[in-house]
């Protein structure tokens, strides 16, 4: 041997030598893994329950907040996430459609014949209007995830981005990121 030289190698300085603890056996690990799960149906029922509990409600605080982490399926992901600021960044007629309605609705009771038939006439149109630029917007917002992700990711897009068109901006879940602006 030469003089100097040991016979153990030496880690770098830099890099940790190893994990600190020796693999466990395989029998070792497994009965780890038993010993977390419950005994019997019971307790892993109520086990899943306050699993679910916790997500359903880490999935409502994030339809608030706007957490992309914990969204549920239906809003998750970088294409819903594009859709909804496409919705967000216009206006659309479904934001006052519902006060609209209120006002044709008192003024449906006005005893006058020819106001009833304006009326139901503003409503009709009004309706008309509503789902055609809901539809329009849908459309812009799959056009725009297509380009971006591609066919796949824009699956149903159209439909999320409508029925967010034809909600209050107020009421939308998750809330709106983006601000109107009229170059959108």
């Amino acid at each position: 041997m030469l003089a100097g030289v040991s016979e153990t190698p030496v880690a770098d300085e830099g890099k940790p030598a190893g994990k600190g603890r020796p693999t466990p056996k395989r029998d070792e690990a497994r009965k780890r893994r038993r010993a977390a799960t419950p005994t019997n149906r019971k307790e892993a029922a109520a086990l899943r329950r306050q699993r679910l509990r916790e997500e359903r409600t880490a999935q409502r605080q994030a339809l608030i907040t706007g957490d992309e982490r914990h969204l549920p399926p239906r809003d998750a992901g970088p294409a819903r996430r594009m859709a909804r600021d496409v919705v967000d960044g216009r206006f659309t007629v479904g934001q006052v459609f519902f006060g609209l309605v209120l006002a044709v609705l008192f003024l449906s009771f006005v005893k006058n014949s020819a106001v009833q038939i304006a009326t139901n006439a503003v409503m009709l149109v009004l309706l008309i209007a509503v789902v055609l630029d809901a539809v329009r917007v849908g459309r812009l917002a799959k056009r725009k995830v297509e380009e971006k992700y591609g066919a796949k990711d824009a699956t149903g897009i159209t439909s999320y981005a409508t029925i967010r068109a034809l909600q209050p901006r107020r009421l939308r879940r998750p809330p709106a990121r983006v601000t109107r602006s009229s170059s959108t």
